[in-house]
């Protein structure tokens, strides 16, 4: 989860691997989120233990600071580089992707809806290609309807994931 330097929850996002599988720690979230990368945190780990009774999850799991790699508004990405890597004990995930055009079989997202808790959404049914507020044809793969979960605002930028678990988009 990214929050701002006065503390909000704004958005989600997610560690993400390159072709060289060396480390580097990316951070994938939304073009529409970035702005206050110089002085976000970004919150590992922030999940409840048990479902039921739901209880918050820990707090202090943070790297502060990054740089931004890459955006574009067109399919609504950015790409950040932590300014350090998440300690060994975050247990942070760096996640593989696909960037090929066919729809996946199923998704899910993981994300913390209105900076909650992280929770996943389900999927299983083929996201269509589709174009959202103006941008170009084909840029985004819209949700027909999720079996389990929603999104919400504070969802935005968490990783949309194949049957493979692969990033697929956020």
């Amino acid at each position: 989860m990214i929050l701002t330097s006065g503390g909000s929850r704004i958005c989600t996002g997610s560690m993400i691997n390159n072709t060289s599988n060396n480390g580097t720690p990316y951070f994938l979230t939304a073009n529409h989120c970035l702005g206050g990368n110089n002085t976000w945190q970004f919150m590992f780990n922030y999940e409840s233990p048990l479902c039921s009774p739901r209880t918050d999850g820990p707090t202090n799991q943070t790297v502060s600071n990054s740089t931004l790699k890459a955006n574009w508004s067109g399919s609504d990405f950015g790409l950040l580089q932590l300014s350090a890597a998440p300690p060994a004990n975050y247990n942070a995930i760096y996640n593989g992707w696909n960037n090929g055009s066919a729809a996946a079989d199923s998704t899910c997202v993981i994300h913390h809806p209105s900076g909650d808790i992280k929770k996943i959404s389900f999927d299983r049914q083929s996201p269509v290609s589709d174009t959202w507020s103006g941008t170009p044809a084909n840029s985004h793969w819209r949700i027909l309807n999720y079996e389990s979960g929603t999104t919400e605002p504070g969802s935005s930028g968490s990783p949309l994931f194949d049957q493979n678990h692969r990033i697929v988009g956020q």
